[in-house]
Parts: structure tokens; C-alpha cells; sequence
């Protein structure tokens, strides 16, 4: 059984009074040591420049930038350069004649060895019995005492003497390596030990290895001693400074902050979503908190001082501004950068909102589309990772359907809320290890009305990662492989092949005439008749009522040339069509996410589309771009409920190629359909980037074309009632 922990809840976002709940946008300048000494009315006045109005700026942890009067804390020398001696007062005192709000960042991570010499016991500990320490600084241990405990006496020291209006810690985690990536190993410090047997009556593991007891409950309890302490600082500001904004990932804090970044020797395919993705996950969990998207400057923590491609850069932060994030530009040391040539963009993306911040205040997702990212670990064939996942999120893209991203941990808990009711379609790609209350609650929701899109292996395991037993006439488990939702179209796996090198799916004429598809009338001169079908397929029991379309047709000789004959088709379906109860769902008995990530065959969108589109009752998207419309622009759409407003944002990935981020190609003249909100009408359009009003030609049930002139980046488009 878990450990039960007494900790406040602390899962707001807080009143709308709240600062952070209208639009903002962060400059962090993440300092050395000699920046103490800087000119805060240059650097400052840099902020103003780029469109920023918030100041994130190191306070205290490892370096504190002010005169502590904590003899653990370690003040610089570098202030003494300042006439004042306190960096952290010289900014306060600036940042409140300007109207910008200042951030106090605080890293915990180390400490100087005369902490160390002092209080051993606050330190990691190898499972060899080292100290971890990396440039003369000693590694804290998240369970000791300074984590634990000191934390709270510089929290309360910072707030008594600048009241800051936000505060970030960096490097919430357990030290496995350090910055050179060498490895160090799971800390046994006496902390850890004793918490650790306290709640798993264990002795901690020495090493990761996922077939070990101890290791898998170590991976709780690391979760949760950084959630407990994450709450207990949120807790502690809302006692003593509530308008003091907690910067911090999950449920615990007022603004959620996850970082996108790049890395040397990343491999390919680079995930170019990962802003986007980030943001719409976020604001799905918690759509009453804003999001911070910190869009990391520099190329990777080796070359801290070279900028990252601009490309790049422009990408995360027009997703951020599409999926209704905040943009947070970190840089190393101050905004006098050695390398500035990504500064431009970035100036010109704050500026934009800035001018348009009103279009960007209080946005709802109104996407009819969830895209549920599957947990993985609980199943030994999640070895493959996110593939299946982030295959079926660039089909969505590509598809030009807006969508919503859900952990799939929160799927219980977001239908007892009733917030799956908003969608039309769920998509699960691979979720493979589902749980009886989320599968109860997808069950419902099919049942309700909702449509359903499975793939592979999707609820064959219950929440532990056991298969689910295929039950006998007389009630008793006779074989592995039935599936846990009751509203797909097959009930049981009746075996699986793993050998499909060389196998295809033939497309039968509905797909086409009934389903939509774009693959081309049977026997067109410009059409396909044969998928290819690769690394699996489930030999599925059907439910008589089914739908079935594809056929499979086994692997069979691929050489030589000559011999490349012998095919043998077969009545085994690529995709079962179900109705259930008040829904639908379509269930792909391959990976055909995972194979559009691995390999990227426009069939296998095309097929994802297709399902989704179906599922959902023809309605997928309040937004419908002309099928011309090329695959690399991403379409979002939100409300603004307090206005009636709706925004579509179109960004435009053109110019990434494999490693490379170029500007992206100008895109002219798409042609897009829009529907307005629930009970309103559209009576004019702006294009706000280019600002340039949009002629509209209504339809019927209000909804609206209109073209879009030119697309570089990003466009948003404010359709007005």
C-alpha cells in the first residue's frame, strides 16, 4: 500500500485578480556570478525592448545575489561592485518603476563546501559512498535537511525583503548525473534511507533495474517526495505572500513551467512539437492555470554562450503562442549576448503579443479532439516509448485537426469531472496498459455519444501491466488476450505475428466510397490499392456486428524481382467500425501510429484522419482547412469565452529539415472554414500578425470562408462577433 502523506492540496490557479492570469511574457537572464556587478537600467531596459513584461533573475541557492544573513547561503563577492551591494534590491527597485514583474529563480541543487564541512547529512551519497561535487560545489540530497527545511528560511527571507511576484526553482530532481552526464547512481544518504524505509519498508536500490521491487517503488517515491515538497512551498506562499506566483511543472503551483530545448547528438527524428505539445498537455490538466513554455536560447548546456538556430527558437514560441502558452526567453548570463542572432525574432514574436494581448487573455481550447498520451512502464512491449504516440500527433497535425493532449493518468479523474464531454473523438494510440477505471470511463463515453480511435494493443493490459484474460462460457480465464474496452469492435486477440516484414493491407472500395478516404477511386490511374504493413499485426475475434475494411494480406517473397509473386489475401480486417450505444469507435489492429512515425507513409495519416473523422460524426473540427492546404501547417483554434471570440492560429513548419531550422517558405492564399462559437456569428475577421482585415463569405449554421493572403511563421486569425 502507497504511503498516505499529509500535505495541503494547493491545485489552483487562483482568482482572476491574480497577475499571472493575464497575458505575460518572461525574459529569465540566468546569471554568473561577475553579473552581479551588472547595469540593471541597460539590462533592463533590453527587457522593455524585446516586449517583455516579467523579469526572471537568480536570487538565491547555490549563489545569493543579495547581502543573506543565512550562513548557509553564500553571497557573491561580485556585489561589492555595486554601490548598493544587492543586485536583487537594485532590480526590485527597477522592475516596479517599470511596470515589470521580477521572478526570484532559486536552485537548491549545491552548495559550497564550507555548507558541506557543516552539515554532511543535507548531501548526496553514491551507492560507492562519494560526494557527488562538480566545479567545487557539493550536491544536496532532495530528502535532507536543506532541501527539506532551509528552503523555507530563504523562501521566507526573499519575501520579507522584495516581495517578489514570482519564484522558480530549477533542478527539482535526484542527482543521477551531473552536467558532464557522468553517471552517479541512486543516492543512499541517510535521509533517503530512513524515508525510504518508513514507506516501502525497504532497503533502497543501489542500481535502476526495472525487474527489482525496491527500484520500481524508488521511482514512487521520488515522485512523490518532489510533489510533497512542491506543494508544501506552494502552500507556504499562499500563507505569506499570495500574490507571489509559485513557477513550478504539475498540479502544485500557480504557473505550470516545463522547458523545451535542444540537445548535441539528439537523435533523429527531432520532435519539433515539443512546445505545442507541452502547452496543450498542460492547459488540458489544468485549464484554469496559465502555462510557461521556458524556450531555452543556447544550444545545449556545453555551449551555453552559442544560440540555438532561430528556426528553432521562432518554432517553440509561435507554438507556445498557438496552443495559448506563455513565451519565456532564457538566456545565459544577461541580455548582453555574445551571440544575438535569434534576438530579432524573438522581439518581434513578444511585440506581437504584446500589441495584441487582449486577443490572448482568458482563451478556452475549443478543439473537439483529445489526444490521450499513454503511460508507459506498466507493459514490457512499452519498450518501443512514445512512438505510437507522437506518430498519431503529427498525423493530427499534418491533418490540420486541432486537438487536446491528456495524460493518461488523468483520464479517471477528468471524466468524474466531466471534462471528456467536451470532445467528440479520443484517440488512443497504443495505451496498452489501461486501468478499470479509465476504461470504465471510455466505455462511457462511447456510450454517451463520444467516438473512439484505438490502435495495436490499446486496453489488452490492465493497469499493472497484466495481460487481461479471455474468459470461458463457465466464467474461467481460458488464454491472454482479451481486450478491457467493451466498445471496440473485437473481443479478444486470438494471436499475434511480430513477423509482417512484406505484408500489406488492401483497400476495399468503402474506405474510399463511404469513409472518405483519399486514396483514390479502385482502379484510378492516380489512386493506391495496397498499404504497407510492417513490425505487427493482432489476429482478432470480431464482434458480429462489426464493420470491417482493409484486408490483410501476409508477408510473401520480396526477392529476387523475379520471384516476387505468390500473395495470398486474406478476410483479416485493417480497421473494425463499431457502434456502441449512442457512439462510434474504429479500432486499427496494427500500429499504424507508430509506423507513420517510423516510416511516414501518407496512407497511415490518412487512415487516422479518416477514423477520427468518422468516430466523431463527420464534425471533427470547428476549423476546416482546404485539402490544398500542405501538411506542415498546424491549425489551432480557442475561445474567448468573456468576447465571444474564436482564434485560429496557423504556424508554419516549412523551413525544419532533419537537424535544420530555416526560415520557413511563404505559404499563399489558404482557403479555411470556420464555424463560430455555440449560438453566434462571425461578422469580421482579422489576420492580427499580418493586420489586415479578412473578407468573409458566410454559409449556413454560421459558418465562414475565408482566405488567408500569407502565411510566414505564424498567423492568428480573430474571428469576431
Amino acid at each position: 500500500m502507497e504511503p498516505r502523506e499529509q500535505v495541503a492540496s494547493s491545485a489552483g490557479g487562483g482568482s482572476a485578480t491574480h497577475w499571472w492570469q493575464e497575458p505575460f511574457r518572461v525574459v529569465q537572464t540566468n546569471i554568473r556570478e561577475p553579473d552581479a556587478a551588472m547595469d540593471v537600467q541597460a539590462v533592463g531596459q533590453d527587457i522593455l525592448d524585446f516586449g517583455a513584461n516579467a523579469w526572471l533573475l537568480n536570487t538565491a541557492g547555490i549563489v545569493s545575489f543579495y547581502p543573506t544573513q543565512l550562513e548557509y547561503q553564500y553571497s557573491t563577492p561580485y556585489l561589492q561592485e555595486r554601490p548598493s551591494g544587492d543586485l536583487i534590491g537594485d532590480a526590485r527597485a527597477w522592475s516596479r518603476a517599470h511596470g515589470v514583474r521580477l521572478l526570484s529563480r532559486l536552485d537548491m541543487s549545491k552548495a559550497h563546501p564550507h555548507v558541506w564541512e557543516a552539515h554532511r547529512d543535507w548531501f548526496y551519497v553514491s551507492p560507492q559512498g562519494q560526494s557527488q561535487i562538480y566545479n567545487g560545489l557539493y550536491s544536496t540530497c532532495m530528502n535532507g535537511p536543506y532541501y527539506q527545511e532551509k528552503t523555507f528560511q530563504i523562501l521566507a527571507e526573499i519575501l520579507a525583503r522584495y516581495q517578489p511576484d514570482g519564484v522558480f526553482f530549477n533542478a527539482f530532481s535526484f542527482p543521477l548525473a551531473d552536467y558532464s552526464r557522468n553517471y552517479w547512481g541512486i543516492c543512499q544518504c541517510v535521509n533517503c534511507q530512513h524515508r525510504f524505509d518508513e514507506w516501502y519498508s525497504l532497503a533502497l536500490p543501489k542500481e535502476e533495474n526495472p525487474a527489482d521491487p525496491a527500484y520500481r517503488a524508488w521511482l514512487r517515491f521520488r515522485n512523490r517526495v518532489s510533489e510533497n515538497l512542491t506543494c508544501r512551498i506552494h502552500t507556504f506562499l499562499q500563507e505569506h505572500s499570495p500574490e507571489t506566483a509559485y513557477f513550478r511543472a504539475g498540479r502544485h503551483s500557480d504557473v505550470p513551467t516545463h522547458e523545451v530545448n535542444n540537445a548535441v547528438g539528439r537523435p533523429l527524428p527531432l520532435w519539433r512539437f515539443g512546445a505545442g505539445e507541452t502547452a496543450r498537455a498542460s492547459r488540458t490538466a489544468r485549464p484554469d492555470a496559465p502555462v510557461d513554455i521556458l524556450t531555452v536560447y543556447f544550444l545545449d548546456i556545453p555551449y551555453r554562450f552559442a544560440a540555438e538556430q532561430p528556426g528553432l527558437v521562432g518554432l517553440h514560441h509561435a507554438q507556445t503562442l498557438a496552443s495559448a502558452g506563455t513565451m519565456h526567453h532564457y538566456v545565459l548570463g544577461t541580455t548582453k549576448q555574445r551571440d544575438r542572432k535569434g534576438f530579432p525574432l524573438v522581439r518581434r514574436l513578444f511585440q506581437y503579443q504584446a500589441a495584441h494581448a487582449d486577443h490572448y487573455r482568458g482563451l478556452a481550447s475549443a478543439a473537439r479532439v483529445l489526444l490521450v498520451r499513454p503511460q508507459h512502464g506498466v507493459v514490457t512491449r512499452g519498450a518501443e516509448g512514445g512512438a505510437p504516440y507522437r506518430g498519431a500527433y503529427r498525423a493530427l497535425v499534418e491533418a490540420h485537426l486541432p486537438f487536446d493532449v491528456l495524460d493518461g493518468g488523468l483520464l479517471g479523474e477528468k471524466a468524474e469531472q466531466g471534462a471528456l464531454g467536451q470532445y467528440r473523438a479520443i484517440v488512443l494510440p497504443n495505451a496498452a496498459g489501461l486501468d478499470d477505471r479509465q476504461v470504465a470511463a471510455l466505455d462511457a463515453f462511447v456510450q454517451a455519444g463520444g467516438g473512439l480511435v484505438a490502435t495495436h494493443e490499446t486496453s489488452r493490459y490492465d493497469g499493472d501491466g497484466a495481460p487481461r484474460p479471455v474468459a470461458t462460457d463457465s466464467g474461467r480465464a481460458a488464454q491472454a488476450g482479451a481486450f478491457g474496452l467493451q466498445s471496440l469492435g473485437a473481443t479478444a486477440v486470438l494471436t499475434r505475428s511480430d513477423a509482417m516484414r512484406g505484408a500489406y493491407l488492401q483497400v476495399t472500395p468503402e474506405v474510399v466510397a463511404e469513409f472518405g478516404a483519399g486514396f483514390g477511386a479502385p482502379g484510378a490511374p492516380d489512386g493506391t490499392e495496397l498499404i504497407a504493413l510492417d513490425q505487427s499485426y493482432l489476429y482478432v475475434a470480431a464482434k458480429p456486428q462489426a464493420r470491417t475494411s482493409l484486408t490483410l494480406i501476409p508477408p510473401f517473397r520480396y526477392g529476387p524481382p523475379e520471384k516476387c509473386y505468390g500473395e495470398t489475401p486474406t478476410t483479416h480486417p485493417g480497421v473494425l467500425w463499431y457502434q456502441y450505444g449512442q457512439g462510434r469507435t474504429a479500432y486499427f489492429p496494427w500500429p499504424v501510429d507508430r509506423l507513420f512515425h517510423d516510416v511516414g507513409m501518407p496512407e497511415y495519416r490518412e487512415l487516422l484522419r479518416v477514423a477520427v473523422t468518422w468516430v466523431a460524426g463527420g464534425a471533427p473540427s470547428p476549423v476546416v482547412m482546404d485539402p490544398a492546404t500542405p501538411p506542415c501547417v498546424e491549425v489551432t483554434v480557442h475561445d474567448q469565452p468573456a468576447t465571444s471570440r474564436r482564434l485560429v492560429h496557423l504556424v508554419n513548419f516549412s523551413g525544419h529539415q532533419d537537424r535544420a531550422f530555416h526560415d520557413p517558405l511563404e505559404i499563399r492564399d489558404l482557403a479555411l472554414r470556420v464555424q463560430a462559437p455555440t449560438g453566434g456569428a462571425v461578422r469580421r475577421a482579422r489576420a492580427l500578425v499580418r493586420g489586415q482585415e479578412l473578407p468573409l463569405q458566410a454559409e449556413s449554421d454560421g459558418w465562414v470562408r475565408l482566405t488567408v493572403p500569407s502565411l510566414g511563421l505564424l498567423e492568428a486569425i480573430a474571428l469576431e462577433p
